[in-house]
């Protein structure tokens, strides 16, 4: 049967580029409709298979209207397009079933390998992995090593083959150094062919470690690179999800659209934090946008990396602070985890019996059980005045 087409009046700028590029696909029919209500009315009573709609000039009603709608008619993929790519836009877009962002004026190439894209996806999924997102907006509180080592515990619990790791920092990023990797590809030569991925493509380019853990590792030279956008993001979520057990994203420090995509793909968002106040302030504006990008707060799990004896502020504090339990602590072991970095291995593997590699395999079965989640129950109370001094009126904020 010959693919069909829909485009909304706006969704492709002004130019005919759209329709070109579907003609030269072979599509034997583009229907092009004046607004989204015209094109809301028209699904249901007919088949398209690629929908390009106007990001910008849709309120939420139709969105959720062309949720409902794409859900009934089940094979529709729907391209967004806007003239600037706002985070928030395209997160409530990719929220609403929207597949794929494009920015106007439509660039011919692109548009034509994101169709690509989706008419490939017609085939059903083999499986649904689970996808751990790791992120810190503070810089140095040890979030790639929090997520190397998870990832090194859960990939020992499964078949060889079944986890990956993937450093979705923008710039080379540390997971080259935590394991020591050369590896032959890496983050930029499977971006150069996204609108090819599948199963061998994505097993090709992941580097092999201890246990069977893949590895997809940023560009040597990963500063010339610009951060993973909404669009690349999903789709190598999408891929991972359907091809893995389990994979560990190291997102991108900025809370940019890449990276509230992974936040919106993933089962779990894992904070890293430690017990510091320009620490806890970072977690306290995360969390504040989590919260109104609608997350579900059990989605998340702060983590407390380098807890020890004597700080200034306690788990407590934090937890009155953040207005959440903490959801796993991991002990300060400054000699293992140095050792570790310096060998090019996990903690876990460096030294299995130290306290440090236990905490993160007690935490790794509990991120792991889709059973358990972080409760918002049980907050401390004590200590709020001293608290509200430290951080003063961001508290009340969050």
């Amino acid at each position: 049967m010959p693919y069909r087409a829909l485009i909304v009046g706006g969704a492709a700028g002004f130019d005919p580029t759209a329709a070109e590029v579907l003609q030269r696909m072979d599509f034997a029919d583009t229907v092009l409709l004046p607004s989204i209500d015209d094109a809301l009315a028209a699904i249901p009573h007919e088949r398209f298979d690629i929908l390009v709609v106007p990001l910008s000039d849709m309120h939420g009603a139709q969105l959720a209207m062309l949720d409902r709608a794409l859900r009934r008619a089940g094979t529709t993929f729907v391209i967004g397009t806007a003239t600037r790519p706002d985070p928030e836009l395209i997160l409530r877009a990719l929220r609403s079933g929207i597949h794929e962002f494009l920015l106007l004026p439509l660039d011919a190439a692109e548009f034509g390998s994101a169709v690509e894209r989706l008419l490939a996806r017609h085939e059903p999924r083999a499986r649904d992995g689970h996808v751990l997102a790791f992120y810190s907006g503070k810089g140095g509180v040890g979030t790639t090593t929090v997520a190397v080592n998870v990832a090194a515990c859960l990939a020992a619990l499964h078949k060889p083959g079944e986890v990956a790791l993937a450093d979705f920092v923008t710039g080379s990023g540390d997971v080259r150094l935590h394991l020591n990797l050369t590896p032959t590809y890496d983050r930029s030569d499977l971006l150069q062919k996204l609108d090819q991925i599948d199963n061998e493509l994505l097993r090709s380019v992941l580097t092999p470690c201890a246990d069977g853990l893949g590895v997809l590792p940023g560009p040597e030279a990963g500063e010339l690179e610009p951060p993973l956008d909404a669009t690349a993001t999903r789709i190598i979520i999408d891929q991972f999800r359907q091809d893995l057990a389990f994979a560990v994203i190291d997102c991108e420090r900025q809370l940019g659209d890449g990276t509230l995509a992974a936040f919106d793909a993933s089962d779990r968002i894992v904070l890293v934090t430690e017990l510091t106040v320009p620490s806890l302030r970072s977690t306290q504006r995360t969390l504040a946008v989590i919260r109104r990008l609608g997350q579900p707060d059990a989605k998340v799990a702060v983590v407390v990396n380098r807890q020890q004896s004597g700080e200034v502020l306690s788990p407590a504090d934090a937890q009155e602070v953040l207005q959440r339990e903490i959801f796993w602590r991991i002990p300060n072991d400054y000699r293992t985890a140095a050792t570790a970095i310096t060998n090019g291995q996990p903690a876990v593997r460096q030294d299995p019996r130290s306290k440090l590699a236990a905490s993160y395999r007690q935490m790794t079965e509990k991120l792991g059980s889709p059973h358990l989640s972080p409760s918002r129950n049980g907050h401390h109370a004590g200590g709020a005045a001293r608290i509200a001094k430290l951080f003063g009126r961001a508290q009340r904020r969050t």
